[in-house]
């Protein structure tokens, strides 16, 4: 069984969650844990989340930032011993690519997923000559 949990500070991993659901019309392998909302301690949940992952699952876990505070608290749980992956420093692409991949999620897979979705982060440019729609043009 395929389980992803995204676990952030605020509400980005539910935010993340409802795109996913948007995108893909089920976002069901997706558990999201919003961070510091108020002063519950989200451990439990994540704590779970890792406790419930059997051998033949694949499981991966997306913290928001690289030694931030999930992460730290994440990396305090032994996720890997459980076998689920644990991925810091995620982007919406990263998840889509967890959850749509054909193959299993092993580490080379998601190895392969995030470098892919690292590229896709590009700072935009319109280039003077290219002509930008308005609204009326975008929705006619």
């Amino acid at each position: 069984m395929r389980k992803i949990l995204i676990a952030s500070h605020g509400r980005v991993a539910s935010g993340v969650k409802s795109a996913v659901g948007i995108l893909l019309g089920d976002s069901s392998v997706v558990e999201a844990v919003d961070c510091y909302l108020d002063e519950e301690d989200f451990s439990p949940r994540i704590e779970k989340f890792i406790q419930s992952a059997k051998p033949e699952d694949e499981a991966v876990i997306f913290t928001d930032l690289v030694g931030g505070s999930v992460c730290n608290k994440v990396m305090t749980l032994r996720p890997e011993e459980h076998g689920v992956i644990h991925v810091s420093g995620f982007n919406l692409i990263a998840v889509l690519g967890c959850c749509l991949s054909d193959d299993p999620l092993t580490e080379a897979v998601v190895d392969e997923i995030l470098s892919t979705a690292s590229v896709q982060m590009k700072r935009v440019v319109v280039e003077p000559d290219i002509p930008t729609a308005d609204d009326d043009d975008f929705f006619s």
